[in-house]
């Protein structure tokens, strides 16, 4: 495993070390408005392009959300809702988990609320719409709708090698490690990633993920970071004392990980075209504007 794992480990050291820990990054956001914006309806892309203004689109604000942080603290909640892993979870449960509304699900309702109003302002429709463009690739990110009593990943940690040598380590994070893992299998190029992606789509593909809400979204999220990512985790916050990295299981340097990865991105872009649509080419569902 040693051999097998070296390359990629070298290569994950120029990303973590940023410490990014945003949901997909720059690259996941924008290959999932570029998705979405090939799936929309000559009437939504027109209204989209009226509301984002000259030189903005989709993809350009794919990671506004993430920048604004700093400058508006109280966002910070609305990238991710916390949902235990170690219990079993319904819809009904959604509710308790976003107290006040402050977490993903509630919020790219109130963005869908505010773009389908008569009477806002363009300048809070603007900004409704550019939540909601990321909020929809966050919410496919399957560690922001799942939680161990660890921040989402973030208070997971594992050490790994930057050589082969087994004497050399740096510590990441579990959280910041599939933040980053578009990057590491080839996601530099968005627009290369949305045209690849969007050969996989297909048309019962599209029709099934063209169905429910944005809770029902984040239950599928949550569902696949319990079953998949989390599996074969111990519980709880694994800080650096606890030299987790000796036992991170086999399947994190496969090719499982990267085939979720690039299945949520499709989703999620392929959702965020169905949202779009109903909002702004008059196919209103009933789930989704209930």
């Amino acid at each position: 495993m040693l051999k097998k794992t070296a390359y990629f480990f070298c290569f994950m050291t120029i990303f973590f070390s940023a410490h990014s820990l945003w949901a997909w990054g720059s690259e996941g956001h924008k290959t999932i408005a570029l998705i979405a914006w090939t799936r929309l309806g000559p009437q939504a892309k027109s209204t989209v392009h009226e509301l984002l203004g000259p030189g903005e689109s989709m993809e350009s604000v794919a990671s506004w959300a993430d920048h604004i942080e700093k400058e508006r603290p109280e966002t910070a909640s609305w990238h991710y809702i916390n949902l235990s892993v170690r219990q079993p979870v319904g819809e009904f449960d959604l509710s308790d988990a976003c107290k006040d509304h402050d977490c993903v699900v509630d919020q790219i309702d109130k963005d869908m609320g505010i773009l389908k109003a008569s009477f806002v302002s363009k300048r809070d429709k603007r900004e409704a719409l550019k939540f909601l463009i990321h909020f929809v690739g966050d919410l496919h990110q399957p560690l922001h709708c799942a939680d161990d009593h660890d921040r989402g990943g973030n208070e997971k940690w594992f050490r790994y090698y930057t050589t082969g040598s087994r004497r050399r380590y740096e510590w990441v994070n579990f959280h910041a490690f599939w933040d980053n893992l578009l990057q590491t299998h080839g996601g530099g190029d968005p627009k290369a990633l949305a045209r690849a992606l969007e050969r996989k789509i297909s048309t019962n593909d599209e029709k099934e993920w063209e169905k429910g809400k944005a809770s029902d979204w984040a239950l599928e999220s949550y569902t696949i970071a319990r079953d998949d990512l989390y599996a074969d985790l111990p519980e709880g916050p694994l800080l650096e004392k606890n030299h987790w990295g000796r036992d991170l299981p086999e399947e994190y340097y496969s090719d499982k990980m990267k085939i979720i990865m690039f299945r949520q991105l499709e989703k999620a872009g392929v959702r965020l075209a169905y949202l779009l649509n109903a909002l702004f080419e008059g196919k209103s569902d009933p789930l989704v504007f209930p």
